[in-house]
């Protein structure tokens, strides 16, 4: 089989294959790319005569919203298409080019056809948010079109079409113990799931599998099933066939089921506990931390019990403040497990698949800035982060992304093509993404002003430096040589 007869995956699978003399095959990417786009992006992308014709058929057939296009004068807009088309924007990986035509761009109803470039993309993202401002139109297609800004991707997504998800992206909800809630939390994952929103929900309230159901013992079925009804949501709930639903759940690390919900994410699972593609969270406290010190064994304790004794659900609690109360309220159900081995169980399974996510609940309470108490996390990072990912282990072909859409690399399969950047002693290295996971979350950001870039990261992000080696970013000083990628 020649190379021109080789299937574009097949092309971009070689990546990691040795050629003769013992070297990876890197330029497979560039020949998987063009196969991509002469046998398959080309063939069946619709043409047009002219930009007029092209616009006035989207907008008659319903592609295109004619509120955004009327908000221009028609020359400008011709003027904004062609100023994009001469930046000669090419894709600098197959992986980069088959996730935006698979995901992003406009195709006919049937979705067998493409109906617009990346460029065109890029313009209906830029007449929508500029609302009219004719420079500020040409300004963000300028930021996109040079990688210099990218819209989220619900966004990205869905700007300018007229069938579409909404512009909206995270949320976070609770359940409470009760089928009511369940039930409702289901619906608010598929509503806001066909619009493009990811959702984290916060099932540390829910009774553990055994415990009592109108006082009749053994009844419950604990938290697993339900996560398994949110993983069929959020599979089910796709935005128009375009993105897929996504979905993240957070127990609490003193929750009974919190060995079942880790093994959850096990590859080796069984099936009817197996979680495929909803991410999982743990909320850990730090009497966690202080009873793995010294090697103490952790009690966990059941919600339905908590609530009944002290009036407020689990996750409201405060662990850390009430745990040696409820270790010794004989009226509260409780087993326990090794602190330590809790640990090590966590890193094992976050080696192997890269979950569970982490939030430190006494951490983010204690720099909490408003009232009330936070519980849970959600599956993002800071909207205007600079994701840069790879195709290949030298890090020449960079792919600019969000967090969600690593996440759907991993989702997809991708994950044997696509490296991440790591550091290790200040020097870069490539390292295959095998999964993502979060170190807890704050409201405050710091800035970091190099050169001419704008690097956002939270006060305790270690930053990598030539005179004192990794240092909090809040710990920095201008005696201090950065360095930054």
């Amino acid at each position: 089989m020649t190379a021109k007869q080789q299937d574009h995956f097949e092309l971009n699978a070689m990546l990691n294959l040795y050629d003769e003399n013992g070297k990876l095959q890197l330029h497979k990417d560039k020949e998987a790319l063009k196969q991509y786009f002469r046998e398959d992006v080309n063939k069946n992308t619709v043409f047009f005569h002219s930009l007029e014709e092209k616009i006035k058929y989207l907008i008659d057939e319903k592609y295109y919203e004619k509120e955004i296009v009327e908000q221009y004068d028609f020359s400008f807009i011709k003027k904004l298409f062609k100023e994009a088309y001469a930046h000669s924007f090419r894709f600098k990986s197959f992986v980069g080019a088959y996730k935006y035509y698979i995901s992003y761009t406009l195709k006919t109803f049937d979705g067998d056809r493409f109906l617009e470039r990346y460029e065109d993309r890029v313009c209906m993202n830029a007449l929508y948010l500029a609302r009219g401002n004719e420079k500020h139109a040409m300004e963000i297609m300028e930021e996109v079109i040079t990688n210099r800004f990218q819209p989220a991707t619900p966004t990205f997504l869905n700007a300018g079409k007229k069938q579409r998800g909404e512009m909206v992206s995270c949320f976070l909800l609770r359940i409470e113990d009760n089928m009511e809630s369940i039930s409702r939390s289901i619906n608010n994952a598929l509503q806001l799931s066909k619009r493009g929103g990811g959702v984290a929900f916060n099932i540390t309230n829910l009774r553990e599998r055994g415990a009592p159901i109108k006082n009749i013992q053994n009844q419950s079925s604990g938290v697993i099933p339900v996560m398994k009804m949110f993983e069929d949501a959020f599979s089910y709930a796709n935005q128009l066939g375009a993105r897929a639903g996504a979905g993240a759940v957070y127990l609490h690390a003193h929750h009974p089921d919190i060995m079942q919900f880790l093994d959850t994410k096990r590859e080796n699972a069984d099936e009817k506990i197996r979680i495929k593609t909803l991410s999982t969270g743990v909320v850990i406290p730090d009497i966690t931390f202080e009873l793995a010190k010294t090697n103490q064994d952790m009690y966990l304790f059941s919600p339905y019990d908590v609530m009944n004794v002290y009036g407020k659900p689990l996750s409201d609690l405060g662990v850390t403040e009430h745990y040696h109360d409820m270790v010794n309220n004989p009226d509260i159900t409780k087993k326990k497990i090794n602190a330590r081995e809790f640990f090590q169980y966590i890193a094992e399974l976050q080696f192997e698949s890269g979950y569970p996510y982490i939030m430190f609940e006494d951490n983010v309470n204690r720099d909490n800035p408003v009232d009330g108490y936070i519980n849970m996390s959600n599956l993002c990072l800071t909207g205007d982060t600079e994701f840069e990912l790879s195709s290949d282990l030298n890090g020449d072909n960079i792919i600019k992304c969000n967090f969600e859409e690593a996440i759907d690399f991993i989702k997809n399969g991708l994950t044997g093509h696509i490296f991440v950047k790591s550091w290790d002693n200040g020097m870069v290295a490539w390292k295959p993404l095998k999964g993502v996971h979060t170190r807890g979350t704050t409201n405050e950001l710091i800035e970091l002003h190099v050169d001419d870039k704008v690097v956002k990261m939270t006060p305790d992000h270690e930053v990598y430096t030539s005179n004192r080696g990794w240092v909090k970013a809040k710990d920095l000083t201008y005696e201090d040589d950065l360095i930054i990628e």
